[in-house]
C-alpha cells in the first residue's frame, strides 16, 4: 500500500496538470456552430474525470488514516501455571 507521502506527492503533482489543461479546452471554434456545445460537453467529461480522481484519492487517503490509527490486535493472555506442576 503506497505511503500517505506518495499518495500526497502524486495529488500534488497531477493537480497543476489538470487545472492547466482546462482554459485550453474552454475555447470556442468560431466557424463551427456546435463548437461551444462540444466544449462544454468536453469540459463537463473532464470534469466528471477529475471528481472520480479526487474521490479515488479521497478513499485512498481515508484507508491509509483508519489503518495507520486501527488499535492494535489484542494479544493472548499469560497463561497461568497449575498448581502442583513446577517447572511448566
Amino acid at each position: 500500500m503506497p505511503s500517505r507521502n506518495t499518495v500526497a506527492t502524486l495529488v500534488l503533482t497531477a493537480l497543476p496538470l489538470a487545472l492547466t489543461a482546462a482554459p485550453a479546452l474552454a475555447q470556442v471554434q468560431q466557424g463551427n456552430p456546435n463548437a461551444a456545445n462540444e466544449s462544454m460537453s468536453t469540459m463537463s467529461t473532464n470534469r466528471s474525470l477529475q471528481q472520480g480522481g479526487t474521490t479515488q484519492n479521497n478513499t485512498t487517503m481515508m484507508n491509509l488514516e483508519r489503518s495507520q490509527n486501527a488499535p492494535a490486535a489484542p494479544t493472548a493472555p499469560t497463561p497461568i501455571p497449575h498448581a502442583g506442576a513446577p517447572g511448566r
